[in-house]
């Protein structure tokens, strides 16, 4: 839920937007960069997308 709002607000975040969102949320599998790639994929795909 985090990332979805994050991307709402702001559709072009950065590594330092992405992480100070996800700051809170600790991730023991060590997948941060994983994390932030997906958040910017999710971004990308979201430009494309038709609104409703």
């Amino acid at each position: 839920m985090q990332a979805a709002t994050l991307l709402k607000d702001f559709p072009e975040a950065t590594d330092a937007n992405i992480d100070a969102v996800m700051s809170g949320n600790l991730c023991r599998c060590m997948a941060y960069v994983r994390i932030r790639k997906a958040i910017k994929l999710a971004a990308t795909e979201m430009k494309g997308a038709p609104h409703a």
